[in-house]
This record gives C-alpha cells, structure tokens and sequence, in this order.
C-alpha cells in the first residue's frame, strides 16, 4: 500500500554583515510563503544530486494555504507493435508531494523505492532551484520529522543503560519555539554560522538525567524536524535513533490521485493533513 513521509522544509539566511549594516543596505528577497509557491509552481527537469538520475517535476493546482505536485522518473516499457517489432514506450514512476504554506512548512510526501528517498528528492530539487534559477532566496534543509513516543519511552525504561545522547540541529526555523535550547541555537548560528550544530552528552550509565527541561527542549526541536537524536549505551549500541523513527501515514491504493484528479488530491490533501 502507498504511503507518504512527515518531512519538514527549513529556510535559513545568511546573517547581514556588519559593513552592509553600517551603510543600512536592504536586501530585497521572497517571503516564505512566497518563495515555496515559487518553487513549486513551474515544471522543471532537473538532476538528483546523488545518483544524477533525470527526475522532472510537475506543480498541480491545489486549493488553500499548500502547494503539491508530482515529481517523475522516466521509465520506458519494452513493448511489440503490431507486427510484433518491439519498442520502448514512455513511462514513468512517481511521487506525489504536498507542502503546507503555513508556518510550520510541513510536507507529504510518498515515497516510491523506484524513485528513492523522499528527502534526498526533495534536497536534489532546491539544489537545483538554486544553482539554475532565481528561486534561491533562502538556504532549504529538510528534515523528516520523528515519532517521539520511542525516544520518552527510551529515556523513562533505559536510563541506567544511557551512557551518551547527541543531539544535531540544522539552523533554526520559525517552529514557534521561545524556549532557551531554541535561542542557543539560533545565537550560535548567528555568531559561528555553522551548518549544522551538534550537542554530545556523555555519563557513565545512569549516571546522566536526560529527563530535564533543556534536554527534553532538545529532543522536541529535534523531532520537530529541526535535526536528529541519538542515544546510545556504554558499548555504542543504538538504544535510539530517530532516523528509524520517522512519521509515515499509508494511503490506500484505490485512494491514490492522478495529476488530474483535483478532487481526488485535496481529498488526500486533507486526509494526510487531518483537515
């Protein structure tokens, strides 16, 4: 049965330096919102930076505060005409995607194994947006996002096992937080401009109280589609990893759309939504 992945769309800024400051240069640039219905609103043929397979993808008009489409890998079936002369015809797999415009810039989308990663997608198709046309007003990271039932289960039922817990954050989006783990973040992002920012605690077993409030702040960003956690005992051994705890909702074949299918999409829209 067809089923999609909770992924969430991070968009980031390099910081105004302080010369550009000084002479109060104003820099002229997409909103958001603006920025994600430009990504997603033209067709475009592009490369996955990984394999360097040739993907395409097509917008598909979709009501309310969300953008969708479908992106397409060429697929050619070996067939025979009439007089039994064999010829490739055109074909292609794909995978539907689904972005909330909202602040919180969730995604669906439906991972097929013939086309690959979900995530790796969808960074292939920014990377593109941004070396090959103008819609390259913000930096894209995307993240799944995690199910953290395993995590508390983990940190209430092994804590004499917890020897090491790490926790990664890509730059900080507007995800509503105000809580001081969130503002560390940002702080760091702004003064060392990092990539990415990782946080390693280390404790002999049971000695460490991951139970706290800045690390309980440190997981919810991280599951929140902020970045990954981590945690293993004295030898190594994964006790937990969010990269195996990820968000996916299935969706009956019979209920799966077609491009032109509007009715169809926002039904599913809604359903992986819960409108």
């Amino acid at each position: 049965m067809p089923f999609f992945e909770q992924l969430r769309v991070s968009l980031a800024r390099d910081e105004v330096g302080p010369l550009l400051e000084a002479i109060k240069h104003e820099e002229s640039y997409r909103s958001r919102r603006a920025f994600l219905e430009a990504a997603f609103s033209k067709s475009h043929s592009f490369l996955h930076s990984k394999t360097g397979k040739a993907f395409d993808f097509s917008p598909i008009e979709i009501d309310g505060d969300y953008v969708a489409g479908i992106f397409k890998r060429g697929k050619p079936v070996s067939l025979h005409d009439h007089a039994l002369r064999p010829y490739n015809a055109e074909n292609y797999e794909g995978a539907f995607v689904f972005i909330s415009l909202a602040k919180d810039q969730l995604v669906w989308a439906q991972y097929n194994h013939k086309v690959g990663s979900t995530r790796s997608l969808l960074e292939s198709y920014f990377s593109y947006l941004s070396d090959k046309t103008d819609v390259s007003d913000w930096q894209v990271y995307v993240e799944y996002l995690h199910d953290e039932r395993e995590y508390w289960t983990v940190i209430d039922e092994k804590v004499s096992e917890i020897a090491k817990i790490t926790f990664t954050f890509i730059p900080p989006n507007a995800l509503s937080a105000d809580d001081e783990i969130y503002n560390l973040i940002k702080a760091v992002k702004q003064e060392a401009n990092p990539d990415i920012q990782q946080h390693v605690y280390k404790a002999e077993p049971g000695k460490m109280k991951p139970n706290t409030e800045h690390m309980n702040a440190s997981a919810r960003i991280a599951m929140a589609g902020g970045g990954d956690a981590d945690v293993r005992d004295r030898g190594g051994r994964v006790l937990y990893s969010s990269a195996h705890a990820r968000v996916t909702r299935e969706v009956p074949a019979d209920e799966m759309p077609t491009p032109d299918n509007a009715p169809l999409i926002q039904r599913v829209r809604d359903w992986l939504f819960k409108k």
